[in-house]
């Protein structure tokens, strides 16, 4: 992300730089592997939690490896000109290695051939989201500006509505994320998203029309996220679109 009043300058001065990407590009996946994650990571920050759980004056000496993660925001984008609500697509590493894993009855990751998994199957359905990582931007300016770099669309920061916030990854990590509501029309797309390619971020783009929302929701054929299918139920429910 990167503040918003550049980026529009920089959508109206380059338009030919913004970034065209189909659903086939996402599944170009090639020479995939896997190995350990170095120390320097900036986005993954391992470390153990050591402590005594007391368990009615039984203590108990207990261990748990966690991930100091960023907080995060996410958004829930209701188009009226297509009556859709957006979502943006893109191939998840992580999920490819799970998905790898199962399809293949490995037993570890070190025995998984990724020439036998298309990449397509981590392909996910994702609301346009990102990481809080700038101390001076609030969580609604980190969604403002995730909406225009992800989707291309120019909101006004007052349209965005916050619905609730929650606890992710409880088990590994445990971060908070906050779930915004906003309304965008065609006429409000000013270029055609696709994250930041600076990041080599690559995001399609992609409508599901209402009508057609709650049989997303359940088909387990589309790899999403159980906040994404939360977000979805709540806007069904808040818009008295519920079948």
């Amino acid at each position: 992300m990167s503040n918003d009043t550049n980026e529009k300058q920089n959508v109206t001065k380059n338009p030919s730089e913004n970034n065209h990407f189909t659903e086939e590009d996402l599944c170009r996946i090639k020479e995939f592997h896997v190995g350990d994650l170095p120390k320097n990571s900036g986005f993954v920050r391992p470390f153990r939690a050591a402590f005594t759980d007391e368990r009615n004056n039984n203590p108990v000496k207990r261990l748990w490896d966690a991930i100091d993660a960023h907080n995060s925001v996410v958004i829930i984008i209701y188009n009226r000109s297509t009556d859709s609500l957006v979502f943006v697509r893109q191939f998840r590493p992580a999920v490819y290695v799970m998905i790898s894993k199962e399809t293949q009855n490995a037993s570890s990751i070190d025995e998984i051939d990724f020439t036998k998994q298309d990449p397509k199957s981590a392909v996910t359905y994702e609301f346009c989201a990102g990481i809080v990582d700038k101390k001076h931007l609030s969580n609604k300016e980190h969604a403002h500006a995730e909406i225009l770099e992800e989707c291309g669309y120019s909101v006004d920061i007052n349209s965005i509505e916050s619905v609730t916030k929650y606890r992710t990854g409880v088990g590994t990590a445990g971060p908070a994320q906050e779930l915004f509501y906003v309304e965008v029309t065609n006429e409000m797309k000013v270029n055609m998203g696709g994250g930041n390619s600076s990041e080599q971020e690559l995001i399609v783009v992609h409508e599901i029309p209402v009508d057609e929302l709650y049989q997303f929701v359940f088909d387990q054929t589309k790899a999403k996220e159980t906040s994404l299918m939360f977000g979805i139920m709540w806007f069904l429910h808040k818009k008295g679109r519920l079948p």
